[in-house]
């Protein structure tokens, strides 16, 4: 399906904040879902009032987002 498989070793999700213009700024980066869904609400707490988006880096899905906005 893909062109390429990932090595473990690779970052799969990234977590962005969307600025006042409406582009994805990337936060984070981080090879694992449960780790991503655990820093996700903690990066959240730390800009309040803004979206931050869980998203797969190979499909560019978005898995989850904050409900800050």
């Amino acid at each position: 399906m893909f062109p390429h498989n990932p090595a473990p070793a690779e970052f799969r999700y990234d977590i962005l904040i969307e600025d006042a213009d409406g582009r994805d700024l990337r936060l984070e980066s981080v090879r694992d879902l449960s780790t991503a869904r655990e820093r996700l609400p903690l990066l959240a707490a730390q800009y309040p009032g803004t979206r931050l988006l869980l998203r797969n880096r190979l499909t560019k899905v978005i898995l989850a987002q904050s409900e800050d906005r």
